[in-house]
């Protein structure tokens, strides 16, 4: 243990020293804390229509429609989804940054034969290294999730209830979850490809196909089996989309874990919906053990990612010759 935790220190000082790293978690802060002021600011705009009354097709103060609270429809998804996104997005970034040349960097450098001349076992070394990188993630999940939320709550006076509290506790989990996949991929290219430019490269493909190239496939192909095409109804034009289409084109974007972490943090922050019966617009709660039951495929997904790519680094780096 004392092997692995001199090699996860070692690791996490040379992270903080890199200027790669703090440009991008001072990118990753910034972007966070615009988006959560935005969805403060619109979750305290929303909270100020409460008590407007439907009627017609008109929404109006004072009406004889039906009372229904427009602000809490779909609660904290949608206005802390700029957040959810730029965590996507930079947050991948940040962790693919801090791994992409963990291992062939060293070897570059030749330090990676001098420090296997120590008497260490090599299985240390790869612990050693991604514990370093997950400590750093953790860091920086907490310092961006704490002053986003902060940032939040200052603005929008969201009560923290112990249901609120323990949907942000989710939210906190799933994006650390969700770096570390990623810190993960980084780790491996970095053990399988010898150079760290090709790694980095590589890195960038698997990010842009985790943000944009499975999503769009899983499009496509849900496109070619179930076509969604445009009907017409007197002077009036839609869309029709068959059943199968949202089932394919979700099973197939669910590969992406940027996709997944987001259906995730979606689902845990949905606190609400409204509902459409005989007329009447009503707002239903959902539970948080609701929440998790929608989310539990998602999450044993996730989970079982982050273990699949782990070992697939820790089978590989074990049985590679170093020289």
């Amino acid at each position: 243990m004392a092997g692995i935790m001199t090699i996860a220190k070692k690791e996490l000082l040379d992270i903080f020293s890199e200027r790669k790293f703090l440009l991008i978690f001072s990118t990753l802060l910034i972007v966070v804390l615009v988006s959560t002021f935005q969805g403060a600011i619109s979750y305290s705009s929303s909270q100020s229509t409460t008590g407007m009354q439907i009627r017609g097709n008109m929404t109006q103060p004072g009406g004889s429609g039906r009372a229904i609270v427009i602000g809490s429809a779909e609660g904290l998804s949608n206005t802390l989804s700029s957040m959810v996104t730029n965590f996507s997005l930079v947050g991948g970034v940040l962790a693919l940054a801090i791994s992409f040349d963990t291992i062939n960097g060293e070897r570059q450098t030749g330090s990676m034969k001098t420090l296997l001349s120590y008497p260490i076992y090599r299985d240390k070394i790869i612990y050693g290294k991604y514990l370093g990188g997950l400590i750093v993630v953790t860091i920086v999940s907490a310092i961006t999730f704490l002053a986003g939320i902060g940032i939040f709550v200052g603005f929008s006076g969201l009560p923290m209830t112990g249901d609120t509290v323990m949907r942000l506790g989710l939210f906190f989990l799933i994006s650390l979850v969700y770096m570390a996949i990623f810190l993960g991929v980084g780790l491996l290219l970095s053990i399988v490809m010898p150079q760290p430019s090709t790694s980095l490269l590589a890195s960038m493909i698997v990010w842009l196909a985790s943000i944009r190239l499975i999503p769009n496939i899983g499009y496509a192909i849900a496109q070619i089996m179930y076509p969604v095409r445009m009907t017409f109804n007197g002077n009036i034009s839609g869309f029709s989309t068959p059943q199968g289409f949202d089932s394919i084109r979700t099973v197939i974007s669910a590969l992406s874990p940027s996709t997944t972490y987001e259906q995730i943090v979606n689902n845990i922050l949905t606190t609400s919906r409204l509902q459409f019966s005989s007329g009447n617009i009503a707002t239903v709660s959902i539970s948080l053990e609701q929440t998790l039951q929608t989310s539990a495929p998602y999450i044993i997904y996730f989970a079982g990612l982050l273990i699949a790519i782990f070992a697939a680094a820790y089978f590989v780096f074990m049985r590679q010759e170093i020289r």
